[in-house]
């Protein structure tokens, strides 16, 4: 579905309870603890600060946008979701993108791989949007001996990583975007032999950065969930000694993976 939210603006004013009877209700509730988490908003700014660093100037899309937040951080973007939401610039299908042939410059996606059920399909459609040296840019899951047992018992999204995302339909998913498989960067993107198999597959497509990073300080604020075991005032000064650690431990321990690629000319 592909369609220009600005009407609903127009047609729907300021009122806001009408917008959450059109919206999905779990980007509206995504939305109402985003303002309520102080810890959770600065969470979200060194993802976008990460992300933004690998950046070229031109014309860029988020990509999975949901409860819109991207243009704190970055401004100026597109976003888009599979979900309609007033707050976003356009609806679609991340695998049938509704731009035209080499127009973007950047596209990015936080949180947003492992809910995509054809990853080859898609990465050929960033491949056709991308202008020549144009950047996708990605923050997931990452599945390491500490984060995996996190992720596989604690977390309510699940981790298979018997897949193969590398063939044609590997999520098994329904008609649901929230269907997902937190494995799946890792199992594309993880180890240099996972990346070689991918570039192998998408030979326009190569790696420009893998960073694995982030530790505690993310699930002790609970996620999009109520509940929050972190002050807001706390979370600068764990994060920075989370950067400390990454070097040693986050290959072993990180809970994200940045994944830069760049399109060949």
């Amino acid at each position: 579905m592909v369609g220009n939210l600005s009407k609903w603006s127009f047609l729907l004013g300021t009122n806001s309870r009408l917008f959450d009877m059109l919206v999905d209700p779990r980007l509206v509730a995504h939305r109402q603890i985003w303002n309520k988490k102080p810890a959770l908003r600065l969470i979200y700014a060194d993802y976008y600060r990460r992300m933004a660093k690998f950046l070229i100037d031109g014309p860029t899309l988020e990509i999975g946008s949901g409860s819109g937040h991207v243009r704190d951080h970055v401004r100026e973007i597109y976003t888009a979701d599979i979900l309609p939401a007033p707050w976003l610039d356009l609806a679609t299908d991340a695998e049938s993108l509704p731009f035209a042939t080499a127009s973007l410059t950047n596209i990015v996606m936080l949180d947003v791989l492992h809910h995509i059920s054809r990853p080859l399909t898609f990465f050929s459609e960033v491949s056709r949007v991308l202008r020549p040296e144009g950047r996708l840019v990605m923050l997931d899951p990452a599945i390491t001996p500490l984060s995996g047992l996190v992720y596989k018992y604690l977390h309510p999204e699940p981790v298979d990583m018997s897949a193969d995302p590398l063939l044609p339909d590997c999520l098994q998913s329904g008609s649901d975007p929230f269907d997902s498989n937190q494995a799946v960067p890792t199992l594309l993107f993880g180890t240099p032999a996972r990346t070689a198999a991918f570039e192998a597959k998408c030979p326009s497509l190569k790696l420009v950065k893998r960073e694995y990073f982030g530790f505690a300080t993310y699930p002790m604020t609970g996620g999009f969930r109520d509940w929050c075991l972190v002050p807001g005032f706390a979370v600068e000064m764990l994060l920075t000694l989370e950067r400390a650690l990454e070097p040693l431990l986050g290959r072993h321990g990180g809970f994200r993976l940045l994944i830069a690629l760049e399109r060949l000319a």
